[in-house]
């Protein structure tokens, strides 16, 4: 078979991926299938079907943190290219952009890992249930609720996480990342004044 005629094939296999994962957005939350899932569901018929798929990285930017932010954003861009292995000279490449925030070295992988998760979506038309095209539009970002879900811990590992769940859920608003920030700033004074308190 063709290119076209396996990844035909694979569609054929796989019509919808089970959400696995609820990803808490500060002011609510929502199921998304993760990358791993997307992969075992189409591991077995890649290697069936003999389509290979190679990424490549086209370009790539780490955006400055900004006052008091703790992680930064990482952009890039790959090429994945789906190469059929009986005929390597065929292929079919989809060029898809990723994003991820982190404060250490895991976002090169965060973004790389959310790319060929789109993309192997797209191509093999594969359900998830999830709606990316209004997600943010139904959701008005409430920053106090982030807020107060933040004040809730009473250690620094804590409130490190809270914030960082709540900072991404702003997904690049400005006017609430700063809100965010003050926030932490605030629960982070009181958890380090209780603890010379209880010292």
């Amino acid at each position: 078979m063709n290119i076209y005629q396996k990844i035909n094939a694979v569609r054929a296999a796989v019509s919808y991926v089970q959400k696995d994962k609820s990803v808490s957005t500060g002011g609510g939350s929502y199921k998304a299938a993760t990358h791993d899932a997307v992969t075992a569901a189409l591991r077995k018929h890649l290697i069936d079907q003999g389509i290979v798929c190679v990424p490549s990285l086209i370009d790539s930017h780490t955006d400055p943190k900004g006052e008091g932010e703790k992680q930064y954003r990482y952009r890039a861009t790959y090429s994945f290219d789906f190469i059929n292995a009986d005929m390597p000279e065929e292929k079919v490449s989809i060029v898809m952009e990723g994003h991820a925030m982190d404060n250490a070295d895991k976002a090169p992988g965060k973004a790389i890992s959310y790319a060929k998760k789109y993309a192997v979506l797209k191509l093999f038309e594969i359900e998830t249930g999830e709606d990316e095209e209004s997600r943010y539009q139904r959701e008005e970002l409430d920053t106090e609720a982030m807020i107060l879900e933040m004040a809730k811990s009473e250690t620094l590992d804590q409130l490190k996480t809270a914030y960082s769940d709540a900072y991404n859920a702003c997904n690049g608003d400005l006017k609430a990342q700063k809100e965010i920030i003050k926030g932490k700033d605030a629960v982070k004074a009181r958890i380090q004044a209780a603890a010379k308190v209880a010292a």
